[in-house]
């Protein structure tokens, strides 16, 4: 949801102090620390059941709405006349379709660059890093087990070069744009959610720490290691994201005083996925049609997200987990 509203208020145009604090809680690094937590966990539960187990569900959690996502966006840019484009060659069209379907969803070609904000799905790039850690997770499982030294060196080297890119990145370097949207600068987060899954003795541990010391370290971390600026985005600090890990858990196992039927709702739907894929094309065909201000723009693109999330969960992705091992 912040995500959401973050990248709705940065594209129409909506700026001030309290955008700004709504990007203290960066969404790239929450994303990739706790998909180590939920697919190390996932692939524990599944061992004695072999890899097919596991990557069947990781593929039925995945494929299925984002193939129907990605339909209904190419569909939506058709039926809104901005293509076929004159000249638009079919072959340069099926590859990019491909590739948003399989594991290449970080490329975007020219054709589709006077469309919105010029990436008809720009969130996608992190569905490649996830798959990629997919691939790589029983490496992790097997290392984390009979090589932890070994393990902690590629730890060490993920973080370095996040490091190295959070102030050499060079977007007209091509080997630099193509590491960025590997798994390589963001495995180490990763690697941190595996930790806490295979050792969840710490989430105790860390549950002791109190909130009115762990928040201003936090904002100091994001103030004055590096900008708030750059540190709000993707880039931000090692120092910063482990104090952003120790909230998160603090947050998320707190015991919430809830209604019992809010509380099974809650546990038995997730329309965090289907968020994450439809606000995007939301918000590329609400800039590309421009009938709205602003302020309507944003409120329209959380409407019509949460509405698209719940058909992508009810229609799509419920259905589909129901075939989980």
């Amino acid at each position: 949801m912040q995500v959401m509203i973050v990248h709705a208020l940065n594209h129409f145009g909506i700026s001030g102090y309290a955008v700004e604090v709504l990007k203290v809680f960066p969404g790239v690094p929450t994303f990739f620390f706790l998909s180590g937590y939920l697919i190390c966990s996932s692939y524990q539960r599944t061992t004695g059941k072999g890899l097919l187990a596991f990557f069947k569900n990781r593929v039925l959690r995945i494929y299925p709405a984002l193939w129907v996502c990605i339909l209904l966006s190419t569909a939506t840019v058709f039926i809104l006349g901005y293509l076929p484009t004159p000249g638009l060659n079919l072959s340069s069209f099926f590859m990019w379709l491909v590739g948003q379907m399989t594991i290449l969803q970080f490329y975007n070609p020219e054709f589709m660059r006077g469309f919105g904000v010029g990436v008809l799905n720009g969130a996608l790039w992190t569905v490649s890093i996830e798959l990629q850690f997919y691939l790589l997770m029983p490496v992790i499982y097997y290392l984390a087990q009979r090589a932890k030294a070994f393990l902690i060196l590629v730890f060490l080297l993920s973080l370095a070069l996040n490091v190295y890119f959070r102030q050499h990145l060079d977007w007209n370097v091509m080997y630099m744009k193509l590491l960025y949207v590997s798994f390589a600068p963001w495995l180490y987060i990763f690697l941190l959610g595996c930790f806490i899954a295979l050792n969840e003795e710490w989430i105790a541990r860390i549950k002791r720490l109190e909130y009115k010391y762990l928040l201003p370290a936090y904002l100091l971390a994001m103030n004055f290691i590096g900008t708030y600026e750059r540190n709000a985005e993707n880039s931000i600090n090692p120092v910063a994201v482990l104090l952003l890990i120790a909230l998160l858990l603090k947050f998320g196992t707190a015991q919430l005083a809830l209604p019992a039927k809010i509380t099974a709702v809650i546990r038995n739907t997730d329309f965090s996925y289907g968020l994450y894929l439809y606000h995007m094309p939301i918000i590329n065909v609400l800039l590309f049609t421009g009938a709205f201000s602003a302020g309507v723009n944003v409120f329209a693109t959380v409407v019509f997200s949460i509405v698209a999330a719940m058909f992508s969960w009810y229609v799509v992705e419920r259905p589909a987990l129901k075939h989980k091992y």
